[in-house]
């Protein structure tokens, strides 16, 4: 079934263009477009499309109130966020809300193609999930899972540079523990620190193992900080590079990619930021 878009920018050529990369690349239909934040979420509420596309800065109401108030009223679907914005404080509350996905200004067809292909394969991952799970699996179909994670999880791990990195196996195990909680319930929410505590605990139990939260966060944000590194890399030698398209928005922030890759060379190259979220979310959508 085709994915019903709203899009949400006061440039009007902005919403041409993402109208335009829609109906080219067949990611949906628009079915709404507004200039402004005012009455938007009401709008949201009685189109209530499948995707929002929408600016961070928009006239009225910015994004994210937009955001909490159509989140308030019931909507369920995804957003995407347009942004020129390098506030990273305005970034994060962003994320907070709920964003993963983002587009950044000048508009770029190839972006907003993955963008949105990687969106509406999570949304068909989450209406299967909520198929699948009021169904009995055996426990050679379980088993049958587990192993596909397994080896899903090894390609991608090494696909990014990271599988031999010291603490892969605590990344590992926080992942498919998010899988297990998505795949009996596709919409469950969580806190990633609260993954981690439960994780900690899998360990004192099954390997007698005591863990310090800190040092096990570290050595997570280690790992996704050298899958970062790795990606920019391969995007600076190839912008096509088939591990750079396949992983480079779904897992980071492709304009924080494209600061760093421009700074490769400089002086005065800085350490990227990562979202470790976004990257274990990102990871996830990739398995189940």
């Amino acid at each position: 079934m085709r994915k019903r878009i709203v899009i949400i920018d006061d440039d009007i050529s902005i919403r041409k263009m993402l109208r335009f990369i829609i109906e080219k690349n067949s990611l949906g239909d628009v079915v709404e477009e507004l200039a402004s934040g005012e009455g938007a979420a009401e709008v949201i509420k009685l189109c209530n499309p499948d995707i929002v596309l929408i600016d961070f800065l928009l006239p009225e109401k910015d994004g994210v109130e937009i955001m909490e108030e159509s989140i308030g009223r019931g909507y369920r679907g995804k957003f995407v966020m347009i942004s020129q914005v390098k506030d990273q404080d305005m970034i994060s509350e962003a994320y907070k809300q709920g964003v993963l996905f983002f587009i950044h200004k000048p508009i770029n067809e190839i972006e907003v193609k993955s963008v949105l292909e990687n969106l509406i394969k999570s949304i068909e991952v989450d209406r299967s999930m909520e198929i699948i799970r009021n169904t009995l699996l055996n426990t050679s179909v379980q088993q049958s899972d587990k192993d596909t994670t397994e080896d899903d999880l090894v390609k991608i791990f090494s696909d990014l540079g990271i599988v031999s990195e010291f603490g892969i196996g605590d990344l590992k195990r926080v992942i498919t523990f998010i899988i297990s909680l998505k795949r009996r319930d596709s919409s469950e929410t969580y806190q990633l620190k609260d993954i981690f505590q439960e994780v900690i605990k899998n360990y004192e139990v099954t390997d007698g193992v005591s863990i310090n939260f800190k040092s096990f966060d570290q050595r997570i944000r280690r790992i996704v900080y050298k899958a970062f590194d790795n990606m920019c890399q391969r995007g600076a030698e190839n912008f096509y590079d088939p591990v750079f398209s396949n992983y480079s928005n779904i897992l980071f922030d492709i304009g924080e990619i494209r600061r760093i890759m421009g700074n490769l060379n400089g002086e005065d190259a800085k350490k990227g930021r990562v979202n470790v979220k976004k990257f274990i979310e990102g990871i996830v959508l990739k398995v189940i």
